[in-house]
């Protein structure tokens, strides 16, 4: 029998970033001698028989279902048993494997980001590639899974996805969900995109208003193919520092919640650690086309965005110049991280807290009481699930006055 394995739908590597012991000078092994018997004991000098042992790092996790907070190991944290397992395959676990790989491909990017000191840039090519991590993050959730294992779907999804199963003969709904995650962990940045402008053209063609609608079938649910290759092409990536004296709180929808109106996304925020935030801004609001659209107006206003400086290989491009030809691979894209005020932290924390999600974490009792504070100030004109989180509001003011004095 295969034994089960706990599978991450939010890597471990970000999820320790909201314990109390992380930090970046951590070391990432501790010493353990205490066993002499097992295989890494070797004979040698006393440095080379010790064994490294990870350290270990709880996290706060809130549960909605019985509004507790508990001290977790992220071992143990936002994730379930054999979540990607693929009984199809002769090796059933490679698909954790392929994520596992491509997860260490932007790691790098984003420990630089948590290292204030390091200057942020990727290649065009790297850039697509942390674009499709981000895409992954957003589809491996647990809420997308459950929504396809519960076939918890409006009725044109529903025919939408019959259509998609009859086309590629899938013989349940959970695999079209399998299936199109392993599509996009397979798939190259170009195959993508490639795909995605292929059912806009058919949609486009056939005039119809939807994706749910349109005449494409391939390898991908039209409508996802169509939600994340908008992400990968019609956005650009900001990085948000929170100010210090706040802090961005997790939650299992905590990449790729999004602030907008329906069939446009001003934001996805994919959050990194309790500081930092990597989010994807659409083209359209930055080019101002939808302030002609009332009520299209988003909550975070204008100044929290800036374009990356672009190094082109082929030097600056001219005035009316051709951007297929005149971009390269290696062209290179220099980020700024953009200091976020507590206030429009707290805005991005209080869509999470709206959000329907099962667990909340949270690394500061004081960030996390004022964005709940901020939240149930606002949450009756500006939300739609309006929330209630009194229990745990009235918890963090209690253990917070224990130590000193928080304003209601």
């Amino acid at each position: 029998m295969t034994q089960t394995q706990f599978h991450h739908y939010i890597p471990r590597f970000i999820l320790k970033t909201f314990a109390d012991n992380f930090s970046l000078d951590n070391n990432e092994f501790t010493t353990d001698t205490s066993n002499p018997g097992l295989s890494w004991f070797k004979r040698g000098s006393p440095s080379k028989r010790r064994r490294k042992v990870r350290p270990i790092y709880d996290i706060n996790v809130y549960r909605l279902d019985d509004h507790t907070t508990n001290p977790t190991n992220v071992s143990r944290a936002y994730g379930a048993e054999d979540m990607y397992r693929d009984v199809t395959e002769a090796d059933c676990m490679k698909f954790e494997k392929l994520l596992a790989k491509h997860e260490s491909t932007s790691a790098a990017f984003i420990r630089k980001i948590w290292n204030e000191e390091k200057d942020l840039s990727l290649t065009r090519t790297q850039l697509g590639d942390m674009k499709k991590f981000l895409v992954v993050m957003a589809y491996r959730s647990d809420a997308r899974r459950s929504q396809y294992f519960n076939q918890n779907f409006d009725f044109l999804t529903a025919y939408s996805i019959r259509r998609h199963m009859e086309y590629n003969r899938f013989l349940n709904v959970p695999t079209v969900w399998f299936e199109n995650l392993k599509w996009l962990i397979e798939a190259s940045v170009k195959d993508i995109i490639t795909e995605y402008d292929k059912a806009i053209a058919a949609r486009v063609e056939s005039k119809r208003p939807a994706a749910l609608l349109g005449p494409y079938l391939g390898p991908i649910h039209a409508s996802e193919l169509e939600d994340f290759g908008g992400l990968m092409t019609s956005t650009i990536a900001c990085i948000w520092q929170a100010e210090t004296g706040s802090e961005f709180i997790l939650s299992a929808g905590g990449f790729g919640a999004w602030e907008g109106q329906p069939g446009i996304w001003f934001h996805n925020f994919f959050v990194v650690s309790p500081r930092f935030a990597i989010v994807l801004v659409s083209r359209l609001y930055l080019n101002e086309r939808l302030e002609k659209k009332p009520g299209w107006t988003s909550m975070f206003g204008d100044k929290l965005h800036t374009y990356p400086e672009t190094d082109y290989k082929k030097g600056p491009p001219t005035k009316d110049f051709d951007f297929a030809t005149h971009s390269t691979p290696d062209d290179v894209f220099k980020y700024k991280r953009i200091l976020v005020p507590k206030e429009e932290v707290y805005k991005v924390n209080a869509i999470f807290l709206d959000d329907l999600r099962q667990f909340l974490t949270y690394k500061s009792d004081v960030s996390m009481y004022k964005s709940l504070r901020y939240y149930d100030r606002v949450k009756e004109k500006k939300f739609h699930n309006r929330r209630d989180y009194s229990i745990l509001r009235r918890k963090l003011f209690s253990d917070l006055n224990r130590t000193h004095p928080v304003d209601k």
